[in-house]
């Protein structure tokens, strides 16, 4: 079986992927059939030599590939097609791609049946409000119109940003109706300070500042897991504005935070912005699944760059 996830929505993929394996590790709960391969780290052949291998274990396989794009796709698309994977039922393989490229062999492969894929396209407005409905509704809060429109109009539509925000006012435990005067004091400039000194400290290749701002965020109480959503929001903007420069009014971001993406994507290349979201997600995936100290974890992300 081959299951191929794409788009610009990172937030959406990610959280597909962590569905699939908490599906999978359901059934095959042993642990010892999952593999993750990013070939921006790993070798293609790598992958080739562990699909090939037998297991000891009666379990499904599950391998979860990223970064497809950094490897001999030809070489890629008639081992795929060798191996048969799309009518195997003992190996399952989870190809993620965080682009809307639609062309070439490989792509056309992906989308065939009986391959399952889903393109994951970014939520035009009305959509997030939607989701921010639905997703606060799951946290057990109930947020007012006006809540939900300030939250989107400070967030944008990025939903790694919005999750992080929700996440905060659930810890917060407000009772009843959550207006917008309630919210106001919670999504603040200086959460946003801190993760652009990160990004700042990142941008420039400086790690010892960059652990510096994440420690002193570490220490103020703010959570990993709100701090990484926060870093995949600002990475992503960053991203974005690099690949359409000229459309950075469609991003519809507060003057500051244009200004820091806009002088962020000049210090960045796209290949390291994708394969530093690359990285985030991996992390959030790593956050819900296992049981490392996530402090340590966002740490070690940062000093990997």
């Amino acid at each position: 079986m081959i299951i191929f996830l794409y788009g610009e929505d990172s937030f959406g993929i990610s959280r597909k992927t962590k569905e699939i394996i908490k599906g999978y590790e359901a059934k095959n709960p042993s642990g010892l059939n999952l593999f993750e391969f990013d070939f921006i780290e790993n070798h293609v052949e790598d992958f080739f030599d562990s699909a090939k291998s037998g297991s000891i274990i009666p379990e499904k396989k599950l391998f979860i590939l990223r970064n497809i794009n950094k490897i001999d796709t030809e070489a890629f698309l008639q081992f795929l097609k060798k191996q048969n994977f799309g009518n195997r039922e003992d190996i399952i393989l989870l190809v993620v791609s965080l682009s809307d490229s639609a062309s070439g062999e490989l792509f056309k492969y992906l989308i065939k049946k009986p391959n399952q894929s889903q393109h994951f396209k970014p939520f035009k407005e009305y959509e997030v409000k939607a989701w921010v409905r639905q997703s606060a509704d799951l946290s057990g809060i109930d947020l007012t119109s006006e809540a939900v429109d300030f939250l989107v109009a400070s967030c944008g539509t990025d939903l790694w940003r919005l999750s992080s925000e929700i996440k905060k006012i659930a810890d917060y435990k407000i009772k009843g109706v959550v207006s917008k005067s309630q919210i106001e004091g919670l999504t603040v400039p200086g959460v946003d300070y801190k993760v652009f000194e990160l990004t700042d400290a990142i941008a420039k290749k400086d790690k010892k500042r960059a652990l510096e701002a994440l420690y002193k965020a570490l220490d103020n109480d703010e959570k990993p897991t709100e701090l990484l959503g926060l870093l995949a929001w600002q990475i992503r903007n960053i991203l974005r504005l690099k690949l359409n420069p000229e459309k950075s009014s469609s991003l519809k971001l507060h003057p500051f935070v244009l200004g820091k993406a806009a002088a962020a994507a000049k210090l960045f290349s796209i290949e390291e912005l994708g394969a530093f979201l690359s990285k985030i997600i991996a992390l959030d995936l790593a956050f819900k699944t296992s049981s490392h100290d996530e402090k340590i974890r966002l740490s070690l992300l940062i000093a990997e760059l």
